[in-house]
């Protein structure tokens, strides 16, 4: 299980530079043809559809590695057994929200599939595809953080 995580937090680390360094060159290079007198159609259309996938990327990394704001100023100050059972409640309770997103997120996919993006040849459902795809990749991350939850509850 652990060399699964690993994997796939590896994966997700390379699509999130590699997404990142194709928007800042594919934005830098339209700007810059921009000004000389040569557009590239559909460059912000590429970009902003990267960027949608970079979001929910590194949404499920930074929920893998615990990095979310919160305030834990009342929490820290509980027992570690009460503090473990508040983690899995909320845990559960975000689990809950992510699966619904997951679901109407492959609506929305499917229904998008015959909308074409802007002047490109892409389908919408690709930039909405990253709405299951992302959130499913949180699910997953919650469930095993909820199963390491419990194993040190009943430790």
């Amino acid at each position: 299980m652990q060399r699964f995580a690993r994997m796939v937090d590896k994966i997700e680390s390379f699509l999130s530079i590699w997404l990142l360094g194709i928007i800042v060159l594919l934005i830098f290079f339209s700007s810059l043809l921009r000004y000389i007198g040569f557009p590239i159609n559909g460059a912000d259309t590429i970009a902003e559809t990267l960027f949608v996938w970079l979001i929910y990327i590194g949404a499920d990394q930074v929920l893998r590695k615990d990095r979310h704001l919160g305030v834990d100023f009342f929490t820290q100050r509980l027992p570690v057994r009460i503090r473990n059972f508040i983690s899995i409640v909320v845990l559960l309770v975000m689990l809950a929200f992510l699966v619904l997103v997951t679901y109407f997120g492959m609506s929305l996919t499917l229904a998008n599939n015959g909308r074409i993006l802007g002047d490109l040849p892409i389908s919408y459902s690709f930039v909405a595809m990253a709405i299951p795809i992302g959130t499913f990749l949180m699910c997953l991350t919650i469930i095993v953080r909820i199963l390491v939850l419990i194993w040190d509850l009943k430790n």
